[in-house]
């Protein structure tokens, strides 16, 4: 999150030009100081809004009339308890909170490089600012604010309480922040994802034995108008997988089949669905589709193993389940995605195996050892596009980590908590 500050020009609009008379540290009459959690460097991306917020002191002898410094691309949030107003008066020793929102899409080329700058105003008359009493962060503390390109969502299926919340995920940390609920209603959902074209979600729900389908907010990455997808004979169904071209959805049925239903372009919904049986299947708990669409690969919590599959159209079949190993009850798949590594959650083990997928035209699993990620619970580990951060839910403490993966070998190191919030039993995780 921190990112090197290469230079602290002071950013202000208008035609102040406060200069010398920025008071910091010892001298300032108001101190500004980050409330606990807030991150004043930030790396941006466009199409990402984040909160920073600081707590505002009068230090001076007498009640004074405060305002901000306008800040292009910076707004300042004026309701809630103990927030500061615009403009906000303080008497001796008196504090509120200046809490701003930054918004990425209208951040300057340049950045933000300094700030925020908080001044007295001018009168009672004139709430402008009086650029001879103003006063801004310590040096380490002002505002850094870089624009990136922009940024992806993580989607979390919340089992526990049947909803999917959505966070930012920080292209630099893969930390996340502003985690929100996106969507309600599902019923025990579990396996998550998106169709190729990224503009439907879908949630299985292996208690309700059916599949939600929410479209998106292309702008803000939101779920809206989820219904039941109109699919059937659905046997507790925990996965989601798709064909190339996204005209088929496949899901796995924990009581011994694979779904195969078309898909309407224009609403998701789904129809004709068709189930199909292997001797290999034993409870399959969740199912990955390789990006040719070649080839379905099927976890058998029951018997601890993995079918590789054959995909053509709704069918599917001639499944091997002899490849690969240290599996423990797995319950989640996830390919990475370059499509090189195969990523099995297990439930008995509580760990995560990765197995190369050979490429030789057989797809099998090979090179399979444990990697890191303490994986508890259902579902599945999700990764950003580069392949670079994996994303692992923890149920039992209603977490979900982030680690490094390794392109080459794609073993997973440095798992710390993603810092993402208000999940409740996470059952999977899926970036967009």
């Amino acid at each position: 999150m921190k990112q090197q500050k290469n230079s602290r020009l002071v950013f202000v609009t208008g035609m102040l030009l406060l200069g010398s008379t920025v008071l910091h540290a010892a001298q300032a009459k108001f101190s500004i100081v980050p409330t606990s959690g807030s991150i004043t460097s930030l790396l941006l991306p466009s199409n990402f809004t984040e909160t920073v917020s600081y707590q505002v002191t009068n230090q001076t002898k007498i009640t004074r009339t405060l305002t901000m410094v306008p800040i292009t691309g910076v707004t300042q949030i004026t309701t809630g308890a103990g927030v500061c107003a615009s403009p906000f008066t303080l008497s001796s020793q008196q504090s509120c909170t200046l809490t701003l929102s930054i918004n990425g899409s209208q951040i300057p080329s340049t950045g933000i490089m300094g700030g925020p700058i908080v001044c007295k105003t001018n009168s009672s008359s004139d709430p402008s600012p009086d650029s001879f009493l103003c006063s801004q962060p310590d040096i380490g503390n002002t505002l850094a604010v870089s624009v990136t390109t922009s940024g992806q969502h993580a989607y979390v299926a919340n089992q526990l309480n049947n909803t999917v919340s959505f966070c930012n995920v920080n292209p630099a940390t893969g930390f996340l922040t502003q985690c929100a609920v996106t969507a309600t209603g599902l019923i025990g959902v579990e396996g998550i994802g998106f169709n190729p074209a990224g503009t439907f979600f879908y949630g299985a729900n292996i208690i309700g034995n059916t599949i939600t389908v929410c479209q998106v907010n292309s702008a803000t990455g939101a779920l809206i108008g989820c219904v039941d997808s109109g699919g059937t004979g659905f046997g507790q169904p925990d996965g989601v997988g798709f064909s190339p071209n996204g005209s088929i959805f496949y899901t796995s049925n924990v009581l011994n089949s694979v779904s195969a239903c078309l898909v309407n372009p224009t609403t998701g919904l789904l129809s004709s669905c068709v189930n199909n049986a292997s001797p290999t299947f034993s409870a399959p708990s969740d199912m990955a589709v390789n990006s040719a669409g070649t080839f379905a690969y099927v976890t058998n919590r029951a018997a601890s193993t993995v079918s590789v599959c054959n995909v053509s159209g709704q069918t599917v079949n001639s499944c091997n389940d002899l490849s690969g190993s240290n599996f423990n009850a797995p319950e989640g798949i996830t390919l990475s995605p370059d499509n090189l590594h195969a990523y099995i959650a297990n439930a008995g083990s509580k760990n995560v195996t990765v197995c190369n997928i050979l490429q030789d035209g057989t797809g099998l699993l090979a090179n399979c050892s444990i990697t890191n990620g303490a994986f508890v619970g259902t579902g599945n580990l999700g990764f950003n596009t580069l392949g670079t951060f994996a994303y692992v839910p923890n149920q039992l403490l209603s977490a979900v980590f982030v680690c490094n993966a390794a392109l080459a070998d794609g073993t997973l190191s440095s798992c710390v908590p993603s810092l993402g919030a208000g999940f409740s039993g996470p059952a999977g995780v899926v970036l967009h």
